[in-house]
């Protein structure tokens, strides 16, 4: 086996771009016949280009058997390198033709809270109405798999309550709404509404909208009540569904628990009101995530520079 700096040598100065497109294909489709139909060549081609990346590698990157190829372990190693750089290569080529063209291509974002769901809304729209050659992608996932993306460059910018799991050396924050009080909400007709005097154990007895196990909204309830040394609420339903939650408040008497904003959102649209119950809890800020390792995209680090202007002018990030 070559020595490490002669196979670093070997692939600064003879691996080419077209190698990099071969072996995703050939790790996508699992066999040369597949991969030389897609490229419209051979499979002789396809197994003489091979062996000369293999060359270049100095160690095998595919094991073949009677159902295909699969990637070793080293083949893996430069499989995945080989991802990076050719995303690399195509966020450069939507930047300069954004250069030259104006802002223009994709836009890949995703929201992970609804406390920014309304701000982020109106962004959107903003921003796109004054660049209407972008196309913005809204994606859904769970945190682990939406920091993945932005690890490898699939996902744009992410808005998210801050997290540990946030803190990569490849990612960078910025803030964007400040932490907030969390509140409880009943609809605007809910009888606790007319009482003089209310405290947190007036609220026992009541039926909730209880968020999903593992969910952080459940873990500042718990923590709230457990505070002041009273039981966690625990009738009602169980449901994270904002749109079934708003439902159950309004024709059914239940109570529920939002951040601030999103409470104070409820009540301008006459859909609930804020009982006068202080819990001793809050949320964490709303951050922007994004990956400083990748060249961003045109549409990406306009969106974003515009949406840090757009909440530093609401002062979303103002401590409240």
């Amino acid at each position: 086996m070559r020595p490490d700096h002669a196979t670093t040598h070997a692939l600064l100065t003879r691996l080419k771009l077209r190698h990099l497109r071969l072996l995703l294909a050939l790790s996508q489709r699992g066999t040369a016949a597949a991969v030389a139909a897609q490229f419209h060549i051979s499979p002789a081609a396809i197994s003489k280009a091979l062996a000369e990346i293999e060359d270049i590698a100095g160690t095998p990157l595919f094991e073949r058997n009677v159902r295909g190829m699969r990637p070793t372990a080293a083949g893996a190693e430069l499989i995945a390198g080989a991802g990076v750089v050719l995303a690399q290569l195509e966020r450069l080529a939507e930047s300069l033709q954004a250069v030259r063209n104006g802002t223009q291509g994709r836009l890949t974002l995703a929201f992970r809270t609804n406390s920014v769901q309304p701000f982020l809304a109106q962004a959107v729209a903003a921003f796109q109405e004054r660049h209407p050659g972008v196309s913005i992608h809204v994606v859904e996932g769970g945190i682990g798999d939406m920091i993945e993306q932005l690890t490898e460059g699939e996902l744009d910018l992410l808005f998210a309550y801050e997290d540990p799991r946030l803190e990569r050396r490849e990612l960078d924050l910025a803030p964007i709404v400040a932490g907030q009080d969390i509140v409880v909400v009943a609809s605007p007709t809910h009888p606790l509404r007319r009482r003089k005097r209310l405290g947190a154990h007036d609220l026992l007895e009541q039926r909730w909208c209880i968020h999903a196990d593992g969910s952080r909204m459940l873990h500042h309830l718990q923590t709230g009540f457990r505070a002041l040394g009273l039981p966690v609420p625990s009738r009602g339903v169980h449901t994270s569904d904002v749109a079934m939650t708003l439902n159950l408040l309004q024709y059914a008497g239940y109570l529920a628990f939002y951040p601030q904003r999103i409470a104070q959102q409820l009540v301008a649209a006459g859909t609930a009101c804020i009982l006068p119950v202080t819990l001793p809890c809050r949320v964490e800020p709303v951050v922007a995530a994004w990956n400083r390792l990748l060249a961003p995209r045109g549409p990406a680090l306009a969106f974003r520079e515009f949406a840090l202007q757009q909440a530093e002018a609401q002062g979303l990030c103002t401590q409240g």
